[in-house]
């Protein structure tokens, strides 16, 4: 679909299919980088350091992912411009996004840099891993410079149907950034620091990539380096459209940092379990994470264009795969979970502790990934409030309510984990209603 003047009169699979295996590559990439990361961590630093860097990961996550998530109102203003064929604007709207990434990103790396050590203690992180998370922290938050230019400038490409490109330069910021962790902890041995500052170096390159790419102006998105260029209003209607978007990551995130207090209850043993297992359960998300973002472009486009009939067909189609292949990988990888685990530790416990995230979590992830894809489609209907404040009480709300209440007096890791599924399930069914009710609204504006 990149360059295209005019949206097709049918999206088929295939379409959909073409625009998301690059994410999914991306996604691969990224995962499989990761993971080689935390097997350096796992195997050259120690226990200790592999849990210090999974307390700290749910917090970075939580800034990280809101980022991410605001920048997909550069991806719904940018697609809605193209589907109504406003090209005079998207210069203003490229640059007013780059610009948008680059504030937020140097807003949070500061924060972070300054609050690393309160963040930690609000998770109650253990005493015995807090001093190495600070410093993994510190130094982490510093590349979210890198990110938030990434995000943005990543989410006007895709706004244009390039996913290749976004692709391409997250493979070359994944592999430098597991050759800088060989080079940095197990050549260097500096430890959970040496981690940090492959990615704040990896990401950092990511995000010259992405600029680079924009400045050479192939397509209908370019980026030109004009301070006139920044429109205020278009930056209001990317906030408008992100924030939302932002705030619901952050209230998965949010809820995962709780839970992620729950999960230090049991030890730093069970923690590098934990954090372990989620390393492997990333997999999943090649498949929860691409199809969504295709439910809000192409769903985003459609309404621009004023094309609504295709909206519900074209939603259940990335519904059902997105599905079928969440599930598919996630069964998997628990069918699996020991010799994946072993990968990562030798030690018994932490392999058996594992395996309940994976059967617990990582095989009901697909939930997941089915809630995202009918979330987006409504906000690409331009349903822009109400997505989120469900989100609000069916995810973060009815968590912090099991965890305060069930699991409290049911202190086991089943327990715990099964929170997830059921608030997934919860949410959904929410979501889905008023999918329904927002579709029947955009048809009969058609009438």
């Amino acid at each position: 679909m990149g360059g295209n003047d005019t949206v097709k009169n049918r999206i088929a699979l295939k379409d959909i299919l073409f625009f998301v295996w690059p994410i999914m590559l991306a996604n691969i990439l990224q995962i499989t980088f990761n993971f080689a990361d935390t097997l350096v961590v796992g195997n050259y630093v120690s226990n200790e350091g592999l849990a210090a860097v999974g307390t700290a990961s749910p917090i970075t996550i939580f800034f990280t992912w809101g980022m991410n998530g605001l920048s997909l109102g550069a991806n719904v203003l940018i697609s809605r411009m193209i589907g109504a064929k406003e090209y005079e604007r998207l210069d203003k709207a490229v640059f007013s996004a780059i610009a948008i990434g680059g504030v937020f990103g140097t807003v949070i790396a500061l924060f972070g840099f300054l609050f690393s050590g309160k963040l930690l203690e609000l998770v109650s992180a253990p005493a015995d891993i807090i001093s190495l998370s600070t410093s993994y922290m510190r130094i982490f938050f510093l590349a979210c410079i890198g990110i938030g230019v990434f995000d943005f400038g990543a989410s006007a490409l895709r706004a244009d149907g390039n996913t290749k490109d976004p692709t391409l330069f997250l493979a070359i910021a994944g592999a430098l950034n597991v050759l800088l962790n060989l080079l940095f902890v197990a050549g260097f041995r500096m430890g959970v620091v040496g981690a940090a500052w492959a990615t704040v170096i990896s990401q950092m390159v990511g995000a010259i990539l992405i600029v680079i790419r924009l400045m050479k102006g192939k397509g209908l998105v370019s980026l030109k380096p004009d301070i006139k260029l920044l429109d205020y209003d278009l930056i209001g209607l990317m906030l408008k459209y992100g924030i939302p978007s932002a705030l619901q990551n952050q209230l998965f995130s949010f809820s995962n940092v709780m839970i992620q207090s729950s999960i230090n209850s049991f030890g730093s043993t069970f923690v590098a379990a934990s954090t372990a297992a989620n390393a492997i359960e990333e997999y999943v998300y090649v498949f929860v994470d691409a199809f969504p973002l295709a439910s809000l472009t192409f769903i985003s486009r459609l309404y621009g264009a004023k094309d609504y009939k295709q909206i519900r067909r074209t939603t259940f189609m990335t519904f059902l795969v997105c599905g079928i292949g969440a599930f598919a990988m996630g069964l998997t990888i628990v069918l699996n979970g020991q010799t994946l685990l072993s990968m990562l530790s030798d030690d018994p416990e932490v392999i058996r502790m594992g395996m309940y995230r994976l059967r617990y979590v990582t095989l009901f992830l697909f939930l997941n990934g089915l809630l995202d894809v009918i979330v987006n489609s409504s906000r690409g209907m331009g349903m822009v409030n109400l997505p989120t404040i469900i989100t609000l009480f069916g995810v973060c709300g009815f968590r912090l309510l099991y965890l305060y209440t069930y699991f409290a007096s049911h202190h086991t890791p089943e327990v715990l984990f099964s929170c997830f599924p059921l608030s997934w399930i919860l949410t959904m069914s929410m979501q889905l209603l008023l999918w329904i009710r927002r579709y029947r609204e955009v048809c009969n504006m058609e009438e």
